[in-house]
């Protein structure tokens, strides 16, 4: 989940081995030693312990395709029977086709439908080789992928990135279904501010905060432009929410409120991707964040262990 600022302001974006030694048997009585001998002589040809050799490296060729059949079967066992019938729809789907089906189908499963985006969309070449970039937008309720999203990506990492956004979607929809969207919009406006006070490429508001410190009113611009912030944020969230404004209000006390409380505490200690958009340890710790990756993890777990 990515944000940004300016004139449109928007919210984001070992092994161990174990030594056997052998030791000559010197208390062997002479019938087993001939017995040895013979044995020895007669039963062991080069060829025939080839054979036997063959033998069981087959032996455990075929026990390991059993074991490993074994379980992925208790591993399917675990998997919804909802979702066996999804990945079977999308197990023929490749390209644009596999990410546009998929996104509906976790779209329906998460009930979700008329409250997260209608569809994925493009935000152009990716910004670096090999640096995929996207997330869900709460402002403008978008869910974007730079191109090699589409291109780059194996299926099961696709299903778990889309799950991954989904997630944040419902997040919203539950702040705003608990009445909380005047604080969202808050929460997001403050980290707005915050952000680019610590941005060196912002110079216009980097030199207009430099100016409002000498003068003695910091105080008065940073809560005039989170103010400003905040509207914008806020006009924008009530015309791209409506689906998730016209539904039944969650009670007070109720998971759902509860988990919206959780979540509006945690937008306030939000922190971004870090240098170069590599997601860091307070990022991924951020329990918007922590949810949404635990949860799209399980749905890539589910989609290896039914696909693959």
């Amino acid at each position: 989940m990515g944000i940004q600022i300016g004139n449109n302001t928007q919210v984001p974006n070992f092994s161990t081995g174990n030594q056997v030694k052998f030791k000559q048997n010197f208390n062997l009585s002479p019938a087993d030693q001939l017995s040895e001998d013979t044995f020895e002589k007669r039963g062991m040809s080069k060829k025939k312990k080839g054979i036997i050799a063959a033998g069981i490296a087959t032996a455990a060729v075929v026990i390991g395709v059993l074991v490993n059949k074994h379980i992925r079967a208790q591993q399917l066992k675990k998997v919804p029977e909802e979702f066996k019938t999804i990945f079977k729809e999308l197990r023929n789907e490749t390209g644009d086709n596999f990410v546009n089906k998929a996104y509906d189908k976790l779209k329906k499963y998460m009930k979700l439908e008329g409250i997260a985006p209608e569809k994925i969309g493009r935000s152009g070449p990716n910004p670096r080789a090999n640096a995929v970039q996207g997330g869900f937008n709460p402002s403008l309720n978008t869910i974007q992928y730079t191109d090699g999203f589409f291109t780059d990506l194996d299926r099961a990492t696709q299903f778990e990135l889309l799950a991954h956004e989904l997630k944040h979607a419902e997040q919203t929809s539950k702040i705003i279904r608990s009445g909380k969207l005047d604080e969202y919009a808050q929460a997001w406006a403050e980290y707005n501010v915050n952000t680019e006070k610590n941005n060196p490429l912002n110079i216009s508001f980097g030199f207009a905060y430099t100016q409002a410190k000498s003068s003695g009113k910091e105080k008065e611009f940073l809560e005039k432009v989170t103010q400003n912030s905040k509207n914008k944020i806020l006009a924008s969230m009530k015309e791209n929410h409506k689906g998730s404004l016209e539904m039944p209000k969650f009670e007070p006390g109720s998971p759902e409120y509860q988990d919206a409380e959780k979540y509006i505490e945690a937008t306030r200690k939000y922190e971004g991707l870090g240098f170069m958009a590599i997601p860091g340890e307070n990022y991924r710790n951020n329990p918007l964040e922590k949810e949404a990756y635990g949860f799209g993890a399980k749905m890539k777990k589910f989609f290896n262990i039914v696909m693959g």
